[in-house]
């Protein structure tokens, strides 16, 4: 799961969730977003009701902590529908997302810049044939998630359908040092999860999804929440560099 760093001059929702092929339990987070030029502090949501459904299955989500809601019983699977029915003071959003299959990381590899000195990942995998794939990228050194928004990224099999893909991740990140262990972890998102994700990156000028955006993303959530609800599959790989 991301965070999300939207303008707005008026508070609204914001609704940010997961669902994926391990096993849960699964989070939403409900929190209320602020003003551009606020600290980014996202006051949350408590008493929602949240209730996550899918394969034959209806959760009713428990807030374990302040606007964090956690499921009990429903395991993601692959090919699946799911839906998210959040009521919060009488206000209603619902949203739909469809698991696509995964796909294996086949491995990480390095790329060192010419002139800025930096190591850039590339993760080579075979893309199905005759199928749209949309994948979502982040990047963990150590064990953390990198600062600032950077390590995130997302790709389309759009013009490479069916193809080997070695695709570089240029982060213009620091993270990465010689004797780090890098985790990539890739995500297979449906096409409404990926248009989300690639218009917050762009409108945040590559700044990373953690950016401050000058305009918000088209949420796939309806009723007039920001957002979004990804029903996803995960793939990770972990390499430590040389020295």
């Amino acid at each position: 799961m991301i965070d999300v760093n939207l303008k707005n001059a008026d508070s609204q929702i914001v609704i940010t969730g997961e669902i994926n092929n391990r096993h849960g339990p699964y989070k939403v987070n409900i929190s209320r977003s602020v003003n551009f030029t606020s600290d980014n502090i996202f006051p949350p949501i408590s008493n929602a009701t949240v209730v996550i459904s899918g394969n034959g299955l209806i959760d009713t989500l428990s807030e374990n902590e302040p606007g964090s809601y956690f499921t009990h019983i429903i395991e993601g699977k692959p090919g699946q529908s799911y839906s998210l029915n959040v009521a919060i003071d009488g206000k209603i959003f619902t949203a739909t997302s469809v698991m696509p299959q995964p796909v294996r990381i086949d491995s990480l590899t390095f790329l060192e810049g010419n002139t800025d000195n930096h190591i850039y990942p590339v993760v080579n995998f075979q893309d199905p044939r005759g199928v749209a794939n949309y994948y979502q990228f982040i990047e963990f050194a150590n064990g953390e998630r990198f600062k600032n928004g950077r390590g995130n990224s997302v790709f389309s099999d759009r013009l490479s359908d069916g193809r080997y893909i070695s695709t570089v991740l240029y982060d213009d990140s620091t993270d990465i040092k010689r004797g780090s262990i890098l985790t990539v972890q890739m995500n297979c998102v449906d096409a409404s999860v990926y248009n989300y994700l690639q218009e917050l990156l762009q409108i945040s000028g590559g700044g990373g999804f953690s950016s401050p955006a000058p305009d918000n993303p088209t949420s796939n959530i309806s009723g007039g929440a920001l957002g979004y609800f990804s029903a996803n599959t995960i793939a990770t790989k972990t390499v430590e560099l040389p020295h």
